[in-house]
Protein backbone atom coordinates (compact mmCIF):
# COMPACT_ATOMS: atom_id res chain seq x y z
CA UNK A 1 0.00 0.00 0.00
CA UNK A 2 1.94 3.17 -1.35
CA UNK A 3 1.57 6.60 0.42
CA UNK A 4 3.87 8.86 -1.32
CA UNK A 5 3.82 13.09 -0.93
CA UNK A 6 3.93 15.31 -3.65
CA UNK A 7 4.79 18.95 -3.63
CA UNK A 8 5.31 20.38 -6.58
CA UNK A 9 8.91 21.39 -7.93
CA UNK A 10 10.19 18.26 -5.32
CA UNK A 11 11.02 14.39 -5.90
CA UNK A 12 8.04 12.24 -4.62
CA UNK A 13 8.57 11.46 -0.72
CA UNK A 14 7.94 7.75 -0.04
CA UNK A 15 6.08 7.56 3.26
CA UNK A 16 4.71 4.13 5.56
CA UNK A 17 1.94 3.99 7.37
CA UNK A 18 2.59 2.55 10.77
CA UNK A 19 0.65 1.65 14.41
CA UNK A 20 4.32 0.29 15.77
CA UNK A 21 5.57 3.96 16.80
CA UNK A 22 5.31 5.59 19.81
CA UNK A 23 3.61 8.65 18.19
CA UNK A 24 0.61 6.77 16.72
CA UNK A 25 -2.16 7.82 19.29
CA UNK A 26 -4.97 4.81 19.71
CA UNK A 27 -4.25 2.56 16.52
CA UNK A 28 -4.69 6.00 14.52
CA UNK A 29 -1.00 4.91 13.07
CA UNK A 30 1.48 7.59 12.08
CA UNK A 31 3.17 8.55 8.58
CA UNK A 32 6.65 8.27 8.74
CA UNK A 33 9.07 9.20 5.98
CA UNK A 34 10.69 5.83 4.64
CA UNK A 35 14.58 5.63 5.38
CA UNK A 36 13.76 8.00 7.99
CA UNK A 37 12.37 8.87 11.73
CA UNK A 38 10.80 11.61 10.32
CA UNK A 39 6.83 11.93 10.97
CA UNK A 40 4.49 13.64 8.59
CA UNK A 41 1.72 15.18 10.93
CA UNK A 42 -1.23 16.88 10.02
CA UNK A 43 -0.54 20.50 11.03
CA UNK A 44 2.76 19.82 8.23
CA UNK A 45 0.87 18.66 6.31
CA UNK A 46 -2.31 21.39 5.96
CA UNK A 47 0.61 24.36 5.71
CA UNK A 48 2.57 22.04 2.89
CA UNK A 49 -0.72 21.87 0.95
CA UNK A 50 -2.42 25.31 1.40
CA UNK A 51 1.09 27.38 0.53
CA UNK A 52 2.85 25.15 -1.25
CA UNK A 53 0.20 23.21 -3.39
CA UNK A 54 1.27 19.46 -1.69
CA UNK A 55 -0.92 16.31 -2.02
CA UNK A 56 -0.57 12.66 -0.95
CA UNK A 57 -1.05 9.76 -3.72
CA UNK A 58 -2.24 6.52 -1.86
CA UNK A 59 -4.73 3.40 -2.14
CA UNK A 60 -5.67 3.79 1.59
CA UNK A 61 -7.54 7.50 2.28
CA UNK A 62 -8.72 6.39 5.16
CA UNK A 63 -5.47 5.68 6.85
CA UNK A 64 -4.19 8.87 5.41
CA UNK A 65 -7.08 10.82 6.93
CA UNK A 66 -7.01 8.95 10.21
CA UNK A 67 -3.58 9.39 10.74
CA UNK A 68 -2.98 13.15 9.73
CA UNK A 69 -6.45 13.92 11.49
CA UNK A 70 -8.03 15.01 8.65
CA UNK A 71 -11.54 15.91 7.95
CA UNK A 72 -13.34 13.14 5.45
CA UNK A 73 -13.74 16.54 3.14
CA UNK A 74 -10.53 18.10 2.75
CA UNK A 75 -8.69 18.51 0.00
CA UNK A 76 -5.28 16.67 -0.40
CA UNK A 77 -5.28 12.75 -0.43
CA UNK A 78 -5.79 11.19 -3.92
CA UNK A 79 -6.50 8.06 -4.11
CA UNK A 80 -4.49 6.06 -6.45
Amino acid sequence: MPYTLHIPGEPPKALRWTVHDSRSSYGAGVLVYRNSRGCLDGATFRLLRDTRGAWIETDRPDRVRSALGLMQDEDGIVQS
